[in-house]
């Protein structure tokens, strides 16, 4: 009986992996709509769907040929006088397959070009971390964290996870930040970074030859930074012309740092001018929602390179030719 039990409870499990995947990957539906569905957490919908991808159940084919433009790319450099531009023409689907063809593109350029010398700094979002799940096998570089802890509630998508298993794929040495990303005052920041694991990793801020980060939009829903905040502090943030948010420093649309609400001092993170000291910053941000924030941090003059998708890329092109 206990065999028959097993063998029907193995059954209804694939079956519900089948069709998370199918209402998923085909359908666009959420992963609330299909927890709602089969009856589950939204969290057990995330694990099937990884399940499923990590078993072959799932396999994601993308042409690296067709799925970038390269004329628009060198034009969107050209026009804001950066190093350069990847555009990848994503298709269709849920905001997490668009993160993975940007995470594809961000993962190959890293291949290509980093050694064993490189002191590679990584900060943390969705399509850094779909990047680091598509990198082969690094050169052993090192691995340094840029900000602290962001809050989530998703425990496998934050900074610490997002470097272990970059670590993984370089194994060189590795420098976690192991401190929340926003405390309360510049007292507590200045206390926790004296911390000798954390006075390490920062230490090798100003020896990071590459990096790789994430651009958040300062709107609500949009930034963890911002959700991190009390609303006061938000509104204040907001007041202040907040757009961006790059490794926790906050831009305004012209690509200055926005200094309300302390938030420099209270952020334990990179910090402005050492980010502007590295040789070689790269950006992944891509969808219609993040053009303000993307624009801005190219207006700041921190990142070097972008890899965005089609949408952004013609979106960043409206509008005057940047100086």
């Amino acid at each position: 009986m206990s065999t028959e039990t097993d063998a029907a409870s193995s059954r209804l499990h694939l079956v519900n992996t089948v069709l998370a995947c199918r209402r998923y990957y085909l359908d666009g539906a959420s992963k609330s709509e299909i927890a709602a569905e089969l009856g589950v957490s939204r969290f057990k919908v995330a694990r099937l769907l990884e399940q499923a991808r990590r078993e072959g159940i799932v396999r994601i084919d993308i042409d690296p040929l067709p799925e970038l433009d390269l004329a628009l790319a060198d034009e969107v450099a050209r026009r804001h006088g950066i190093r350069g531009a990847v555009v990848v023409r994503t298709i269709a689907g849920p905001a997490e397959l668009r993160a993975a063809q940007l995470g594809r593109a961000a993962a190959a350029i890293l291949a290509d070009t980093l050694e064993t010398s490189d002191v590679l700094g990584i900060s943390w979002g969705r399509a850094l971390h779909a990047m680091v799940e598509q990198l082969p096998r690094l050169p052993a570089c090192s691995v340094v964290q840029l900000v602290g802890s962001v809050p989530t509630l998703e425990l496998d998508v934050n900074s610490l996870e997002l470097v272990r298993r970059l670590a993984e794929r370089a194994t060189g040495p590795v420098y976690p930040l192991h401190v929340p990303l926003l405390v309360e005052g510049p007292e507590v920041a200045d206390a926790l970074l004296r911390e000798p694991l954390a006075s390490k990793t920062i230490g090798m801020f100003d020896s990071l030859t590459r990096a790789a980060v994430g651009i958040g939009a300062w709107a609500p829903g949009a930034s963890t930074i911002r959700a991190a905040l009390s609303p006061a502090d938000a509104r204040t943030v907001d007041d202040a012309g907040g757009v961006a948010d790059l490794c926790s420093i906050v831009l305004d649309a012209d690509g200055r740092q926005v200094r309300a609400a302390g938030l420099p001092e209270r952020c334990l993170a990179i910090r402005e001018d050492q980010l502007r000291q590295v040789p070689d910053v790269i950006a992944i941000a891509g969808g219609a929602d993040k053009v303000p924030a993307i624009r801005a941090a190219l207006r700041s003059g921190l990142v070097h390179r972008l890899v965005t998708n089609e949408e952004a890329a013609r979106l960043l092109l409206d509008g005057p030719q940047e100086e």
